[in-house]
């Protein structure tokens, strides 16, 4: 930022004395626009779309929301101590509600065995507020949505553990 504002005062600097060297003043515009223009992108929050890093639910879930991806598929593996599934799972989902899972063979699947992106970040805020839960999470670092998830909800608990990767198809 301040490499862009000094940038920005040299070109005025120079647009000055190119003025008093008799250059158009349509000249000086363009080129005064163009510096603020180029301040202005560099200030503004950066593009949905450029990979990143999140430190945080709060930072990964407003990327996802901010893509406004209302429908979508994603293939999900959960691993566990729980019910055997043919995985992957493939889910439909439609404002935030699954409509179809069917699972490695297409087989339909009960909708309640798996889970949708907003239903994990509920979910990662969930264990986060408590002190004897456990989790490591990855994000995607386009979409934000939670790649993997190792979960541990209740420490004291025995085989509550689980571990979901999803993969959004779109």
């Amino acid at each position: 930022m301040t490499f862009l504002v000094g940038m920005t005062l040299t070109f005025i600097k120079y647009a000055h004395l190119y003025h008093v060297c008799c250059l158009n003043a349509m000249k000086i515009s363009v080129i005064l626009i163009f510096c603020a223009c180029l301040s202005l992108y560099s200030c503004a929050e950066s593009n949905i779309s450029e990979p990143r890093y999140f430190s945080n639910v709060a930072e990964a879930e407003a990327r996802w929301k901010a893509h406004n991806i209302k429908q979508y598929s994603l293939t999900q593996r959960r691993s566990c101590f729980c019910i055997r599934l043919n995985y992957p799972l493939t889910l439909t989902v439609e404002n935030a509600n699954i409509v179809r899972v069917r699972d490695a063979r297409g087989d339909s699947v009960r909708i309640d065995l798996a889970t949708s992106i907003e239903k994990i970040f509920a979910d990662i805020r969930q264990m986060q507020g408590r002190s004897d839960a456990s989790f490591q999470v990855e994000y995607d670092s386009v979409y934000g949505y939670p790649r993997y998830l190792s979960a541990d909800p209740i420490k004291q608990a025995v085989d509550d553990e689980y571990v979901l990767e999803t993969r959004l198809v779109r």
